[in-house]
């Protein structure tokens, strides 16, 4: 990164972009988070996006496919760097029967197990959006509860949103703060209609056993109808999150991986006497080895009997 930050030859855009990320990872590390070997290497990759990605769902009811792998443990998503891959993929397991959502990641971590880089595609987004993502990926790089995927990623949200707020205000931009948090907002408002479509789709599916299969199919495409058209369709402030996406139980839950109750992990925190990021990830990963759960070591923090007025 410092050979292109050198090099004037090298577009504008891009030094621009590789500064403001040497601004967010000394931010990151000040705070705590695990910046060690992350981020001093830049590809120009020539790609839109880092890389493609498939999920997969049963059409019947609200459950991921998951693959294992190593490490990680298990995870419902694959990433391949070809999209021709990512798209024979989503091809077989539509074949398969199962409900797909294909989509893209502007980022992974390798959980600290290896330097990760900086793709050019990274650089395609705002000073906010661009802190957003190396927040979230370096949570990931601090604390992985392996087998836990949606914990983990709504941790990487929970603690990329606190951070970037903050970022944004000790850094005085004012202006894209307050675009920031009107994302935040309609992400908010995506948040509830998440939750009434899923308890719609859960109250269908519970009556798998008392209809015939091909009409079940058939209501929960009336409910996918009804739920993205008015009135039940939210409006939001900058961009319709509802309209950008096409539904469908892999969909519904792929969107929730990364949309984190906050107040639930707000309480959590203040339970521990309102820590830093870096103290509440410590306690969230002694307390994760005692669990089968990062959710369930998440709660927790509340549910001790013993008071905390603060962790070191």
């Amino acid at each position: 990164m410092d050979e292109v930050l050198a090099d004037q030859t090298a577009p504008a855009k891009t030094r621009e972009g590789l500064t403001e990320v040497k601004d967010v990872l000394r931010y990151a590390g000040a705070k705590g988070l695990n910046v060690e070997g992350a981020y001093g290497y830049y590809i120009d990759s020539g790609q839109p996006v880092v890389s493609y990605t498939v999920q997969a769902a049963y059409p019947d009811r609200l459950q991921f496919v998951t693959w294992w792998f190593p490490v990680i443990g298990r995870v419902p998503y694959l990433g391949f760097f070809a999209k021709s891959e990512r798209d024979a993929k989503a091809t077989a397991l539509r074949a398969d029967g199962y409900d797909v959502s294909e989509g893209a990641a502007g980022a992974f971590s390798s959980l600290g197990w290896f330097d990760d880089p900086i793709f050019s595609s990274m650089l395609n987004r705002d000073q906010a959006a661009l802190a957003h993502l190396f927040f979230h990926e370096l949570t990931h790089r601090t604390l992985w509860v392996p087998g836990s995927t949606e914990f983990n990623e709504n941790l990487a949200e929970y603690v990329a949103t606190v951070m970037t707020e903050q970022y944004l205000k000790d850094l005085g931009r004012p202006v894209l703060l307050a675009k920031y948090e009107a994302r935040r907002r309609d992400k908010a408002r995506l948040f509830t209609w998440l939750k009434t479509l899923k308890g719609a789709l859960e109250a269908l599916y519970a009556q798998a056993g008392q209809i015939t299969p091909s009409v079940l199919l058939a209501r929960k495409k009336d409910v996918f109808a009804r739920y993205t058209r008015a009135p039940l369709k939210p409006t939001f402030e900058r961009v319709d999150l509802v309209a950008t996406e096409t539904w469908n139980n892999a969909s519904v839950l792929g969107e929730e991986l990364y949309m984190p109750d906050f107040a639930r992990f707000t309480r959590a925190r203040q339970c521990l006497g309102d820590v830093s990021v870096r103290a509440f990830l410590d306690e969230l990963g002694r307390r994760s080895q005692k669990t089968d759960s990062g959710f369930a070591a998440l709660d927790s923090m509340c549910s001790d009997k013993k008071a905390y007025s603060r962790v070191d």
